[in-house]
């Protein structure tokens, strides 16, 4: 629904060429995303459960409030000052909330019942990783001077799409959902988790240049290279998890 509203309202926007109905739609798209977030894990019973899991995923959204902020004063267009810098960061939490749609939807992860109601310390992890990465590739599309809250989308949106393409085969390659979600791997869930901040990390930076044209833009994402060999690097070390822990013995 949310991202329903948020599509039309940028497709507005750009045809009226005003930011309003974008503005608006944010604002709505962050209160949902605030309200989803943060209510699970204070409605958690018992109150005391999971103690650590509420504290680590209720920093979560300072830690990217922070980020983009510290991005948007010191590396973004020369044109992001004032109301301007509040826009875009309302706008990254409309982004986080299409960031954790797509970890619940494409890894099965739903931070507040998998980490806290389940009590499931291993999923913490790859929730804190993926959020972090998400918002890098979002902080990244905001470097370099560009034409407006379109080329930020578009940049970061690309970044996205590879972040998931390559999150979502080491996923399916390695069974990462499954050992975390069920199995409960810490040690799986703590490189996976730190595997989606990686790759963020890189493709935040490919995301991030001067806006010169939709293939210029392309074209920058070859700086965002290194994230192949990191996904390759972790599968590897993943299946030779697998491997020794089926040939051990009451192993699978």
């Amino acid at each position: 629904m949310e991202l329903i509203i948020f599509i039309i309202a940028a497709f507005l926007s750009y045809w009226y060429e005003t930011e309003l109905f974008l503005f608006f739609a944010s604002v709505f798209v962050a209160v949902r995303f605030f309200s989803r977030w943060y209510d699970p894990i204070r409605l958690a019973w018992p109150p005391g459960r999971s103690g650590g899991a509420k504290w680590a995923l209720g920093l979560l959204p300072a830690a990217s409030f922070a980020i983009i902020l510290v991005t948007l004063l010191t590396l973004a267009s020369f044109d992001v000052t004032g109301l301007w810098v509040w826009f875009y960061i309302i706008l990254g939490y409309a982004w986080m909330r299409c960031g954790v749609y797509l970890l619940e939807r494409f890894f099965d992860l739903r931070p507040a019942i998998d980490a806290v109601h389940l009590d499931n310390r291993a999923a913490i992890f790859p929730v804190a990783g993926g959020f972090l990465g998400i918002t890098l590739i979002y902080a990244g599309a905001n470097i370099g001077d560009g034409p407006g809250w379109w080329a930020v989308l578009i940049a970061g949106g690309i970044g996205l799409v590879l972040w998931l393409l390559l999150a979502m085969s080491a996923n399916r390659i390695c069974e990462v959902s499954e050992r975390v979600t069920v199995g409960r791997d810490n040690g799986c869930g703590i490189r996976f988790g730190a595997y989606l901040l990686a790759i963020g990390l890189v493709l935040g930076r490919a995301s991030g240049s001067d806006w010169i044209s939709f293939g210029a833009t392309l074209r920058d994402f070859k700086t965002g290279w290194p994230a192949l060999p990191l996904t390759l690097l972790f599968i590897a070390v993943e299946r030779i998890y697998i491997w020794r822990k089926r040939k051990a013995p009451g192993g699978l």
